[in-house]
């Protein structure tokens, strides 16, 4: 992989929470989605004493449908088909800040976390049903005590299930992990407003095939 600057990394990083919010629509309208990008998503969520971006997404290359997203955000190409992950996006950034204000939350977030990371043995994969029921209990616990919700919409039978429920939070827990990496490397709310045309120039330098996937 091309070595990033740390502005490309932060706009991967805010890729990487368009990604989650596709992946959720995905599943909450299709009952499945890209196992490949989910895992990368989830990695993420665990990489929790990462030394360097590349430790917490290895694969930034499988980000495709978040790069889209992000891309389409930036130069307000908005369509009817992206208006909910792009809603959702913007509720996992909302939340993230929720979360940066609430210290005590976040080191609840954190315990739980790494109680988890020392029981991953034991479980087959990041993306099984065991594994993402785990992350959905902590996001249930701990972000879903905020008054902010996130409202899912999607095939009503397909939401029922409990697997599709359990990976929409995994995915939603992992879109605020990003959330947070993207306000580490200086990502801000008021930038994507007033610095929209130049994110968008920098986000056109990062090449999706010289990214590992």
């Amino acid at each position: 992989m091309s070595t990033l600057t740390t502005q490309q990394q932060s706009l991967i990083a805010l890729a990487a929470v368009f990604e989650a919010a596709a992946r959720a629509d995905q599943i909450a309208h299709q009952g499945d989605t890209d196992t490949a990008a989910m895992e990368e998503l989830l990695n993420g969520v665990m990489a929790l004493n990462a030394s360097d971006f590349n430790a917490i997404y290895p694969h930034p290359g499988r980000f495709i449908d978040g790069l889209r997203l992000l891309r389409l955000s930036l130069s307000r190409s908005q369509t009817q088909e992206t208006a909910r992950p792009l809603s959702y996006a913007v509720g996992l950034l909302h939340l993230t800040g929720r979360l940066r204000a609430n210290s005590n939350m976040t080191d609840i977030l954190r315990q739980r976390l790494t109680a988890l990371e020392s029981q991953r043995a034991h479980f087959d994969s990041l993306t099984g049903a065991s594994f993402c029921h785990r992350l959905a209990g902590i996001y249930v616990d701990t972000l879903g005590t905020f008054r902010f919700r996130i409202r899912v919409q999607g095939n009503p039978t397909l939401l029922q299930n409990e697997d599709n429920a359990a990976r929409i939070r995994a995915l939603f827990l992992s879109g605020v992990r990003a959330g947070f990496l993207w306000h580490q490397l200086d990502g801000r709310r008021w930038r994507l407003l007033f610095q929209r045309k130049r994110l968008y120039e920098c986000l056109n330098t990062i090449k999706i095939s010289e990214l590992d996937r």
